[in-house]
């Protein structure tokens, strides 16, 4: 008998971890009843399972993660991050001061430059007049 095994595997799963509901249970078993390769499986499955279950668990001492955490290596933070940490809206501010403060400069640059350059250049234009 063919099975797509990807559907019994799911199943299989659930049932050994307990989560299947009684309708699944019961398409698995009436499956292995008649397919040998999934019936072999879900043996050794299930063997796994309760060797796994059987292992004893190993105690660990009572602060064994605070221990743990104070022997990592202290985070190292950059200066600027810490400021900027500690100061949100200062930070936020300085940042956005800093365009706006050169673009004003460049603009009032741009129509100083423009200023003088119309004071020395004046034009006369003469219009057409009405001739007979």
């Amino acid at each position: 008998m063919t099975c797509s095994n990807k559907k019994y595997m799911s199943l299989m799963n659930k049932v050994l971890d307990d989560e299947a509901t009684n309708v699944e249970r019961r398409e698995l078993f009436e499956h292995l009843a008649l397919c040998d390769r999934c019936r072999r499986h879900f043996k050794e499955l299930k063997q796994s399972t309760e060797l796994l279950n059987h292992l004893s668990h190993p105690q660990l001492p009572n602060h064994f993660t605070k221990n743990v955490l104070e022997r990592l290596p202290a985070e190292k933070r950059h200066a600027a991050r810490e400021w900027m940490s500690r100061h949100p809206l200062l930070a936020a501010t300085a940042i956005c001061i800093l365009p706006v403060s050169v673009a004003m400069f460049a603009a009032r640059r741009q129509m100083l430059f423009q200023e003088k350059n119309n004071n020395d250049q004046l034009i006369l234009l003469k219009m057409p007049g009405n001739r007979p």
